[in-house]
């Protein structure tokens, strides 16, 4: 592996553009030596200004690069990061790890098999001062009994799919929760309400997701995709002896001309850029010393399972989550 990581990005869409720039310009320790995208213009362009070079396929690029990220449409991650896997390739992978249970234990398993870990999950919160400080204080305000969670999309960024909120969005909540509380989830239930203006005709938005966790804490997910006003989170822990809120607190606030309040962001970007800066910074840092970042393959694998289960809850009440034994691999 040379001194400075040779990465490969598969997928030039706004994520894997955005992850391209900061690995180019942010991130030391690493450079962007290959790209590849099925929209071979926009990965040409993209090329063009990072100084890279452009792969003829995924397979190409993957065996070109020292590391590789995988930033591809939902549906082709498990398939490109056994790839990844078969070439002995460190790789971060954008959430989710696959849209279904069966492709995400796939990857799991094939890890397993290999019996090294090489696959960092996109869940760039865990990297997120506002949520790293939520964590850190959560021991003095006693035993979280209720989290409330807030995600607000300006519009949904690939049109409105319940599902799709669920596996694509809400992604987000599942795995950052878990982290937060160091536990798992039991079932999950999803209520549905009167949809918003921008709702197309059989899709439902916005949902309120309820999860309990072997401990007993209550976590409630407010998702929608089609706010409007812009792109928001929030976070409350409540717990036995007081709480923490984190709202958008990465803004300043403003007081001028009879007047309090701070710019709410379009898009994801505004609000986690230092996240996915900090994301991958450490994924170069540990790709260095043979080592991964951040949430694992299993990580995703529980997120999957966590989202397929809000899916079918949909009209159906309770449903139970269902969590495989963790493999060593992982422990």
């Amino acid at each position: 592996m040379s001194q400075v990581l040779q990465i490969g990005v598969i997928g030039t869409g706004n994520i894997g553009t955005a992850h391209a720039r900061s690995l180019s310009h942010e991130v030391s320790g690493a450079e962007v030596a290959w790209l590849f995208d099925a929209d071979a213009s926009r990965a040409a362009d993209l090329a063009a200004e990072l100084g890279a070079q452009l792969a003829p396929t995924v397979e190409d690029l993957v065996v070109s690069s020292d590391a590789v990220v995988i930033a591809s449409p939902d549906a082709m991650h498990a398939e490109q990061a056994l790839l990844c896997l078969a070439a002995h390739r460190p790789t971060l992978c954008e959430k989710p790890l696959a849209p279904t249970v069966e492709e995400a234990t796939t990857v799991v398993d094939a890890e397993v098999d290999l019996g090294r870990r090489l696959i960092s999950l996109g869940f760039m919160r865990r990297f997120d001062p506002g949520y790293m400080a939520l964590k850190s204080g959560i021991p003095a305000v006693g035993r979280p009994l209720v989290v409330h969670n807030v995600h607000r999309n300006t519009a949904a960024p690939y049109g409105l799919e319940t599902a799709l909120t669920l596996t694509n969005s809400a992604i987000h909540e599942f795995d950052i929760n878990r982290w937060l509380l160091d536990d798992e989830y039991t079932s999950v239930q999803v209520i549905t309400g009167e949809p918003g203006p921008r709702t197309p005709d059989g899709e439902l938005d916005p949902l309120l997701v309820v999860l309990t966790t072997r401990g007993g804490a209550l976590v409630e997910i407010e998702v929608f995709m089609n706010a409007w006003y812009g792109y928001e989170v929030r976070c409350e822990v409540v717990a036995s002896d007081g709480t923490l809120d984190m709202g958008d607190g990465s803004y300043i606030t403003r007081r001028a001309s009879r007047q309090i309040g701070h710019d709410v962001p379009e898009l994801w970007l505004g609000r986690f850029e230092d996240a996915y800066r900090r994301q991958l910074q450490a994924w170069v840092d540990a790709t260095h010393l043979g080592k991964t970042s951040g949430a694992t393959a299993w990580d995703g694998l529980v997120a999957t399972i966590s989202a397929n289960a809000a899916v079918a809850a949909i009209g159906n009440g309770a449903v139970r989550i269902d969590i495989p034994d963790r493999p060593a691999l992982y422990a």
